[in-house]
């Protein structure tokens, strides 16, 4: 499980990002596969290792998905932080019941599924389908 603070330019996340999860897709990449990037959602709940990323005043908290050619990126925002969670194909598993739920290495985030579900069932059948595909190949 790797988090990163994203916040500001920090080329050592890019570079440990980018050998996770593969270079982020070109212009021409994103165009073909329909978008690479879920709409935002609204996070409910977090495991208790990456509690520490949960607001810590009242409020909304908000998360997003990039699409990397190995995994994906949780981009979750912290007041003026924003915080990268990296999750190759291999541990994700998503799930739909009460919450929209990420799990990835033992850990979780749950989103409001009343907005996220439907305003990204698209997104989230197209990474459903990427993360097959990733699997049948090795």
């Amino acid at each position: 499980m790797a988090i990163y603070n994203i916040s500001y330019k920090n080329k050592e996340a890019d570079k440990l990002i980018n050998e996770e999860l593969g270079e982020a897709y070109s212009l021409f990449n994103k165009l073909k596969l329909g978008g690479i990037g879920s709409r935002r959602m609204i996070i409910e709940h977090l495991s208790e290792r990456i509690n520490h990323l949960k607001l810590n005043v009242s409020g909304i908290q908000y998360g997003n998905i990039e699409i990397r050619p190995n995994g994906i990126i949780l981009h979750i925002n912290q007041g003026i932080y924003t915080y990268a969670w990296t999750i190759p194909f291999y541990h994700l598993n998503i799930y739909n019941g009460d919450y929209f739920t990420i799990h990835g290495a033992g850990n979780y985030i749950q989103f409001n599924k009343e907005k996220s579900w439907k305003e990204n069932r698209k997104f989230l059948t197209k990474l459903i389908d990427l993360k097959a595909k990733f699997n049948s190949l090795k």
